[in-house]
């Protein structure tokens, strides 16, 4: 069977109708994958201490999340566009095998340089999960049944999310945490496995690829750049310091040159062309903005009932399980409204208007809002979030030709990337300083300075050690910068909507029907 592009271009597909045993093996061994890079992101956080315990190196220990995040973000593009040269079921295996190569020299390290080493090795490995998974379904299925892979995607986002830290958690304590590392194993074994066997693509014409060597330079020096200063300013360093500054400039023309170099090469990293398509642009945007506002719940909600309500760092996680039951139900209820209708456009639209309403929400936060409450204002913003990451894929695969597929895909999942990082950095900076101010109002900028510039742990003691009169003007100023988060999420909950507009609809044809067997 195939589909339609948005210039109405023939894109051949496979039905989920015909060896439907074989296909859903092979999907469920490419979402087996995604999950695992998905879980990898967020496993490691309750173990980190332990890890310091068996290994050393305390000041290096922010580098075992950041160096597997640099590495997804510099290499999803290069994965996404070596999926269109080259077998994409090929290409998703190695970067699946690269994953767990990481994963087993991660358990086995000896230290803490060698761990750092080793999760940027792994995190190279997980860049190619995700997208090779999309663009594998994207040409495998109409865009009717991979609507439904996409309802399952929000699922292990979630649970992920979630459940990563507790599962983290339980898995070092009942056993060490070598083992958050060696249980991607054997399921990483049962994903190719079950790729080989269920994912059955047309043979790749055989063909002279040349590789753009030099725009991976460039993109990757551009991203790590860019994902540093989001990691780093406001937090290790000061925004104007010397540091962000030349790293800003750094990926500023990294990334200019990148454009150039991309408009004289045979077969781009990233293919310009994409960008001249107008629902493939407004869908980047709507992706960036998914990125920018998972932030405001996942970052700042739990951030809101530790400090002002108290609340255990376990339980303040358990907080976005409403929010992420909003986004599994919408994306499966999205996904069912595509395949009986075949429109979409309607579907963005409301996740960015359910986006602002849940920031506008956020607003009547109080320091003494009712917990549950707080957790089911969040019910909103998680319906719009599934809106938005079910049809950004759906829209960037309709608007693309089978032989960018990849390379589209990798832009994507690059833009939410981007998204979530520029988010925590540029929203952290407004809520410490609106949590500063605040607290220099309330209670003189001495005592201020000192409780925001001790460490999240030696806060808590010190609030806890405070007269009820600091403990109150702490729980309000943490509630003044949770609204001036609030406030920014709601003007890009603005910008969605207004692009949400804008997207055109692309009929994607009727439901699949059953073809012939050979």
């Amino acid at each position: 069977m195939s589909d339609t592009t948005a210039d109405g271009k023939a894109a051949p597909t496979v039905s989920a109708a015909g060896n439907d045993r074989y296909i859903k093996l092979g999907i469920g061994g490419l979402l087996l994958g995604m999950f695992l890079g998905m879980m990898d992101n967020f496993i490691v956080s309750t173990a980190l201490p332990k890890i310091v315990e068996d290994l050393g190196g305390l000041k290096s220990l922010a580098w075992v999340i950041t160096a597997y995040s640099l590495a997804i973000a510099a290499s999803t593009q290069v994965w996404g566009k070596l999926s269109d040269l080259y077998d994409r079921k090929m290409i998703y295996l190695l970067s699946v095998v690269l994953f767990l190569a990481g994963s087993m020299l991660c358990g086995l390290a000896q230290d803490m340089t060698q761990l750092i080493v080793f999760r940027t090795l792994q995190g190279f490995g997980a860049g190619g999960l995700v997208v090779g998974a999309l663009s594998i379904t994207s040409v495998m299925l109409t865009p009717q049944e991979s609507a439904k892979v996409g309802s399952w995607t929000g699922l292990l986002m979630g649970v992920s999310l979630v459940g990563g830290p507790l599962i983290g958690g339980l898995v070092t304590d009942a056993w060490s945490w070598h083992w958050i590392f060696y249980i991607n194993v054997p399921f990483g074994i049962v994903c190719v496995l079950a790729t080989i066997v269920g994912v059955r693509l047309p043979a790749a014409p055989k063909k002279k690829v040349r590789i753009d060597y030099l725009g991976m330079i460039l993109l990757t020096a551009g991203v790590v750049c860019l994902t540093l200063v989001t990691t780093w300013a406001g937090n290790s360093y000061a925004w104007g310091s010397t540091r962000i500054i030349g790293l800003i400039t750094a990926g500023v023309i990294a990334l200019a040159a990148l454009v150039w170099v991309q408009q004289r090469v045979a077969e781009p990293i990233l293919p310009l062309r994409l960008f001249r398509h107008h629902n493939f642009t407004l869908a980047q945007i709507l992706g960036f903005i998914f990125g920018v506002a998972m932030v405001v719940p996942v970052t700042f909600l739990p951030l809101y009932a530790q400090n002002a309500k108290g609340i255990s760092s376990i339980s303040s996680g358990l907080l976005l399980l409403p929010m992420m039951v909003g986004m599994v139900l919408m994306m499966r209820r999205g996904s069912a409204w595509i395949r009986r209708t075949g429109r979409f456009r309607i579907l963005p639209i409301i996740g960015s208007a359910a986006i602002t309403v849940g920031m506008v929400l956020l607003l009547l936060f109080s320091p003494g809002t009712n917990t549950l409450l707080g957790a089911l204002y969040m019910v909103p913003i998680g319906v719009g979030l599934g809106c938005l990451i079910q049809n950004t894929v759906l829209i960037t695969r309709t608007s693309v030709e089978p032989r960018d597929m990849g390379a589209a895909m990798g832009v994507g999942s690059l833009t939410r990337t981007l998204g979530t990082g520029m988010g925590v950095a540029l929203f952290g900076a407004l809520y410490a300083g609106r949590l500063s101010s605040s607290l220099s109002d309330k209670i003189g900028s001495r005592d201020a300075s000192a409780l925001v510039s001790s460490g999240s742990e030696d806060q808590s003691d010190l609030v806890s050690q405070m007269p009820a009169r600091v403990q109150e003007a702490w729980a309000s100023a943490v509630t003044d910068g949770l609204h001036v988060v609030a406030i920014a999420g709601v003007v890009a909950g603005v910008i969605a909507l207004v692009s949400a507009v804008l997207v055109r609809e692309v009929p994607l044809g009727p439901p699949p029907a059953p073809p012939q067997s050979s």
